[in-house]
């Protein structure tokens, strides 16, 4: 099982208890700030609005590197 999805497991057993954010929090014994983010991490994942990143490659197709600091 994926990180991604032992937290989603969490994120659902947070949602059904009821209990606010600090409680549920303190009871399972990780910081508030941690459940913010895979609350918003599994939603993103779930809507499929995930950011990703991708590498662009600069050049004029002579397969040589151009270093960007240097434009």
């Amino acid at each position: 099982m994926s990180e991604s999805e032992k937290w989603a497991e969490r994120v659902k057993e947070f949602r059904e208890s009821g209990k606010s954010q600090r409680v549920w929090s303190a009871e399972q014994g990780i910081k508030r700030s941690t459940l913010r983010y895979w609350l918003e991490r599994t939603e993103e994942l779930s809507e499929g609005t995930e950011i990703r990143f991708a590498e662009l490659v600069r050049g004029g197709g002579d397969g040589d590197h151009v270093d960007d600091r240097a434009l």
